[in-house]
């Protein structure tokens, strides 16, 4: 299979000791978190909740970040991890 686009999605990773919990947030959505007890779980969850705030965003009329113009999230994209 040959692949010629490649969304590629940033991502942040903070661990919450407090709440002994792994945070996984996408710069470009404000607001767009997910929460794991493990890594793995949170950086799993973090998709499908930028697919649903973006699904959410366009229901409501509201704009998109300019980032996500182009983005058909109805395809796989790649996570990034940036430094926090």
């Amino acid at each position: 299979m040959l692949v010629t686009d490649e969304t590629v999605i940033p991502i942040t990773i903070n661990y919450l000791e407090e709440d002994q919990v792994y945070q996984v947030s996408c710069p470009w959505l404000q607001g767009c978190h997910a929460w794991g007890e493990t890594l793995d779980e949170a950086i799993h969850a973090i998709p499908g909740n930028i697919r649903e705030m973006v699904a959410a965003r366009l229901e409501k009329g509201s704009p998109l970040p300019a980032n996500f113009a182009q983005i058909d999230l109805e395809h796989p994209f790649t996570l990034h991890i940036i430094p926090a």
